[in-house]
């Protein structure tokens, strides 16, 4: 997540419940010390946040008046409330909303995904051989036929490591 202020990476989240609303901010911690939240004493969450609320409730209520889906009249008010859209037409009208609602509530707005300890491993070993391999090939055609001795070598010694090491 990156800080509101500066766009660096947050460290720090500061979430103040006002009411049944809770207002949230994400800062670096050069922000949060420059503002003062990481000094209870002297931070003041209303320099931070009252631009920002001002600036979304004009945009809000902006937003509102002009935006309703014309096939289900689905609006802006109702996708914060209840977090999905009417239908097909909403992703074009509040596709902007939507995208920065998932940069807020996601580490960004691609998909890096996670691949399992023991799967990476395969997948490295996999990619190597392959490797190994056409670089072989490639040895092979240009009749370079020291580097492709070297590299059969390479290529059996790794295999053969990895059958030692599965066993």
């Amino acid at each position: 997540m990156k800080c509101q202020l500066c766009e660096q990476q947050a460290s720090v989240t500061y979430t103040k419940l006002v009411g049944d609303k809770s207002q949230k901010i994400h800062l670096c911690a050069e922000c949060a010390d420059e503002k003062g939240i990481t000094n209870l004493d002297n931070f003041d969450l209303s320099d931070v946040l009252m631009s920002d609320i001002e600036k979304a409730d004009a945009d809000e209520n902006e937003a509102v008046d002009q935006n309703e889906c014309t096939e289900c009249g689905f609006t802006l008010q109702d996708l914060r409330k209840i977090g999905r859209l009417g239908c097909s037409s909403c992703y074009q009208l509040f596709g902007s909303e939507v995208k920065s609602m998932i940069g807020t509530m996601h580490h960004g707005e691609t998909h890096e995904g996670k691949v399992p300890k023991g799967m990476l491993l395969v997948i490295e070993a996999k990619s190597k051989i392959e490797n190994l391999q056409s670089q072989l090939d490639k040895a092979i055609k240009a009749e370079e036929y020291e580097k492709a001795g070297e590299l059969k070598n390479q290529l059996a010694a790794f295999q053969e490591s990895l059958a030692s090491d599965s066993k």
